[in-house]
């Protein structure tokens, strides 16, 4: 029965193909060599995928696939369809080499930009790209832990805890990256050791790639400063810097010496080793913009910041992966008379992720009406009110598969994060957002139109926003819709891929014609 339902997605998206709704037909193909099939029926979705990748002409990318359907399983349309490419390309050449560079990486992660870093170099690869990721392995530094396959090609450095400095990590990065001789470098998963990773990738064309404000706040990444407080029992007020170490590196330096103690233990060991506290340390982040290729950003907010710093700046938001989200829009699941279910998607007792203030605002409103439920991934407590209920931390295809049995997200964070993953996240599958109006997600979120925006941290906002999707199905419903699709326009892998990573990178092979 299951063959029988695959063949049908199969058949529906060759249709869509031959309609050249290729997006459509990929998605299909896409979730169904993640659910797992047959050798024969993944001969036939690869072949699929190699006429699509043809068609669009990316010929490298298609000659992957065709590879991939016959090692599946000998086919006579995959071998036809393989000849017809070699003779519209007959020269071939080799593929673009793209190295990849990371100093703090773990897989698997839950940190949105460990996670674009990952499937950015798999969808290259996908794309017909030679890719190789360095990455740094050093266990008391808590890097290079890796536990899963990572499905592409890759290079883990390892060091031993004498080995562990900036000459070092030089010098190895430099030697593993000669070895790939690549085409182009991007250099991520290192915060303020971005200087350090580029001093060794100097002879080759490279980007930078900035996942949240790393280089622009030393101090926590997010450009979040505490205000005094006159109570030990109260948080003090939370304060949006409005500086940064490009435009004022004596400020940044100052403000480190002063608030180091609000840094994470990571935060602190990494700015050590990227010398962050010698005189010339600004010099060299100041360099490693001005040579590089351009910087890729996750924002325009942050893009305007960088932009007199560097040749060239694109806004690039991390893409997303289709195969994690519903084929077709499907309304909440909400039943007249039922608790509306509002989710938290993010880290309870991390204070820049807003728990407490969507924690306040629910306790006001539970006084007033007891219709709705608080979903929030983390583990129950003694004590927790009637309205939690509390779902465990979510691995990303658990988390998704919550939102779709959710009404609607609320994402209340208090520090200027560069996107919002979750955010995203619930927009690819239907739901509305209600978000604080600071940083990335100002962009993410159009009020009134895909979400609703709140002044970040202001419980009396959050309530009224709270309450006009409370009361209101048809505005979650229309507002979801819109979300769903801005998120398939602007957020997929297929769209950031052709939009942004291809033009910059040049097509797959080096001598397409």
């Amino acid at each position: 029965m299951q063959v029988k339902t695959d063949l049908s997605l199969v058949d529906t998206a060759e249709e869509l193909a031959t309609q050249g709704k290729y997006p459509q037909a990929r998605t299909i193909y896409d979730q169904l060599l993640v659910s797992g099939v047959p050798k024969g029926i993944q001969s036939r979705i690869e072949n699929g995928l190699g006429v699509i990748a043809a068609a669009e002409g990316h010929p490298a990318s298609s000659r992957l696939h065709f590879n991939r359907g016959l090692k599946a399983a000998e086919c006579e349309l995959v071998h036809r369809n393989q000849s017809l490419m070699i003779e519209s390309f007959p020269s071939q050449g080799e593929s673009v080499k793209v190295a990849i560079l990371s100093l703090l990486f773990n897989w698997p992660s839950t940190g949105g930009g460990t996670v674009h870093t990952w499937e950015l170099a798999e969808c290259l690869q996908k794309d017909g790209y030679q890719v190789k990721h360095f990455y740094a392995v050093n266990e008391s530094f808590g890097v290079g832990k890796v536990t899963e396959d990572l499905n592409y090609d890759s290079c883990p450095l390892q060091f031993s805890e004498s080995e562990w400095n900036a000459a070092q990590i030089r010098y190895r990065f430099q030697s593993a990256v000669k070895t790939f001789a690549p085409d182009w470098v991007i250099v991520t998963d290192s915060w303020n050791t971005k200087p350090l990773l580029v001093e060794a990738v100097r002879d080759y064309p490279y980007f930078i790639r900035i996942a949240a404000e790393e280089c622009l706040c030393p101090l926590n990444n997010v450009r979040m400063l505490f205000g005094e407080s006159s109570d030990p029992g109260v948080l003090p007020p939370i304060l949006q810097c409005d500086q940064h170490q490009l435009e004022s590196p004596q400020i940044c330096r100052d403000c480190v010496k002063t608030h180091s103690s609000l840094s994470g233990g990571l935060h602190r060991a990494e700015r050590v080793l990227s010398g962050f506290e010698a005189e010339e340390y600004p010099d060299r982040l100041q360099q490693s913009f001005a040579e590089a290729e351009g910087v890729l950003v996750v924002n325009p907010s942050i893009a305007e910041l960088i932009k007199p710093y560097t040749p060239a700046i694109h806004v690039v938001p991390s893409g997303f992966d289709t195969t994690r989200f519903p084929l077709e829009y499907s309304a909440p699941p909400f039943k007249e008379g039922q608790k509306v279910r509002i989710l938290f998607a993010g880290l309870c007792d991390e204070l820049m992720k807003g728990f407490h203030v969507l924690h306040a605002a629910a306790e006001q409103l539970w006084e007033l009406r007891q219709d709705f439920e608080l979903w929030i991934t983390r583990e129950e407590r003694e004590n927790d009110p009637d309205y939690f209920r509390s779902i465990g931390w979510q691995s990303q295809k658990e988390l998704t598969e919550m939102m779709c049995q959710t009404d609607l997200l609320v994402f209340p964070t208090v520090a200027q994060e560069a996107l919002g993953r979750s955010a995203v996240e619930a927009m690819g599958c239907g739901r509305p957002v209600i978000a604080s109006r600071i940083g990335g997600l100002e962009w993410v979120i159009d009020h009134e139109q895909t979400g609703l925006l709140f002044a970040p941290g202001d419980v009396e906002d959050l309530c009224r926003q709270l309450q006009r999707l409370l009361d209101d199905n048809d505005l979650r419903v229309s507002l979801g819709k819109a979300g769903l699709k801005k998120f398939r326009s602007e957020f997929t892998w297929d769209v950031v891929m052709g939009r942004s990573y291809r033009p910059l990178l040049g097509t797959a092979s080096k001598t397409e014609v």
